[in-house]
């Protein structure tokens, strides 16, 4: 089985090196038989540092598009986000696999939906994809709360893994998220922690294990 290419996005707030750093565990325990090999990519907008990354990293940091989307947003800044994907995919890809956390989940997801539904007959853009502690693609409201964008049920129909902390302050958008996706193929794990990627060896051993099985399903997609 060959290892599954995968394009990872960063939070917002954060940079490529900071995700590098964030998955490392994960990466070590997959590089054991060469199952995946990591990808990361960074947003081209320049924000201010995210949840618990300010005086632990260093900037400049970023996110792929105006985070959050409000409803008033024209949605130049998401579509600039996605046409610069789409380069690194043509010049550096073609990518098995997609992988986000928290913002740069709700970035895969939504270039994900709209590459689909702008190119219906197309296959998916992805074999795979992964999220930890991710939104599903949403804009805020005038009273400050977030509405999900309208056309996601049914897009996302490849396999999936969704990693949700039960202490994550998103936890219950990234139950929308795997709601959303096609029940039959997604996988869910949680664990104890918030709004981060589990560094702890029994989350990592159960996470390595569903992205292999999550590779494997993926070749029958």
């Amino acid at each position: 089985m060959s290892a599954l290419k995968i394009l990872c996005l960063h939070g917002a707030g954060t940079n490529a090196q900071i995700l590098d750093s964030q998955l490392a565990p994960l990466v070590r325990a997959l590089q054991k038989d060469q199952i995946a090999t990591f990808h990361s990519v960074e947003g081209e907008v320049e924000d201010s540092p995210g949840p618990g990354i300010e005086g632990f990293f260093e900037g400049p940091f970023f996110s792929y598009y105006k985070w959050p989307q409000t409803v008033h947003d024209d949605g130049h800044s998401v579509t600039t986000a996605y046409n610069m994907l789409y380069e690194i995919i043509e010049e550096d890809g073609p990518f098995d696999c997609i992988l986000g956390f928290s913002h740069g989940g709700a970035v895969a997801a939504g270039l994900m939906v709209h590459h689909i539904t702008q190119n219906p007959y197309d296959s998916p853009l992805f074999r795979c994809a992964i999220f930890f502690n991710s939104f599903p693609p949403f804009r805020m409201n005038d009273e400050n709360e977030p509405i999900l964008n309208e056309g996601l049920e049914g897009k996302l129909t490849v396999p999936t893994l969704h990693v949700a902390g039960r202490q994550d302050f998103v936890y219950n958008y990234s139950l929308n998220l795997y709601k959303i996706c096609n029940a039959e193929t997604s996988t869910l794990l949680t664990h104890d922690g918030g709004h981060e990627i589990p560094t702890d060896a029994k989350m990592i051993t159960k996470m390595a294990a569903a992205i292999r099985d999550l590779s494997r399903r993926s070749m029958f997609s």
